[in-house]
């Protein structure tokens, strides 16, 4: 799993444009739909994530409501109560227990994974949710042809075992 959420300056630098609402090339790309995203992960050598790959990655080894513990945080994420209402360049918020930043909040994150009543699943929370959105069980459902300035992405890369 990449450490950060892709920012609009890997983005633009891939794929030649940026669609973003929040300028910044540190902030993390959003108003990106499922295929743009899926097809960066591609053209760097990667994939998205799936919605489990995402979680156990997200979780970084806990069992409690965030990542970090059992009550919201500021510390760990950009959400409705601390983001001044817009994205904030990623990796300011302390990393989860793997050293991966803003799992939870800045941006919702695209996931591979089919939601069982249509759509594709985005997982994590963004910086105009409740802290409630940012548990790392929290998943809904999006369109995979909708960009939405509160969905970015991240990429995953499959790691190959050795054969035995």
């Amino acid at each position: 799993m990449d450490q950060f959420e892709v920012t609009q300056k890997d983005f633009e630098r891939v794929m030649k444009t940026n669609t973003s609402f929040f300028k910044g090339k540190d902030r993390p790309v959003e108003k990106i739909n499922w295929f743009e995203a899926r097809d960066y992960c591609k053209q760097v050598g990667k994939r998205l994530p799936t919605e489990w790959e995402w979680e156990k990655a997200a979780k970084g080894g806990s069992t409690a409501r965030y990542y970090w513990g059992g009550q919201m945080d500021g510390r760990f994420a950009w959400y409705k109560g601390n983001s001044g209402k817009q994205t904030h360049p990623v990796g300011q918020k302390k990393p989860n227990r793997y050293g991966l930043y803003d799992m939870s909040g800045n941006v919702w994150e695209w996931t591979s994974s089919d939601h069982e009543s249509r759509g594709k699943v985005v997982r994590g929370g963004s910086w105009r949710n409740s802290a409630i959105s940012l548990q790392s069980s929290k998943r809904i459902p999006s369109l995979p042809i909708h960009r939405f300035h509160y969905v970015g992405f991240r990429c995953a890369q499959s790691v190959s075992t050795p054969s035995q």
